[in-house]
């Protein structure tokens, strides 16, 4: 969740932001997603997976 979808649900202090002791998934990726040309977007390849703020998944 982002900032604003946390503070309504009323989570934000758990989550919605990346600070230290709150939940966070995300995954980091070899190159800007929102940059990429559609083309591209197939060929983007995941790097590192987060869940609950732990690593579970590096390509390396």
């Amino acid at each position: 969740l982002t900032i604003w979808a946390a503070i309504s649900n009323f989570e934000e202090n758990e989550k919605g932001s990346l600070e230290p002791g709150k939940a966070a998934d995300f995954v980091i990726l070899d190159r800007d997603i929102i940059k990429a040309d559609l083309s591209e977007v197939q060929n983007i390849r995941v790097l590192k997976t987060f869940i609950n703020g732990e690593q579970v998944y590096s390509s390396y």
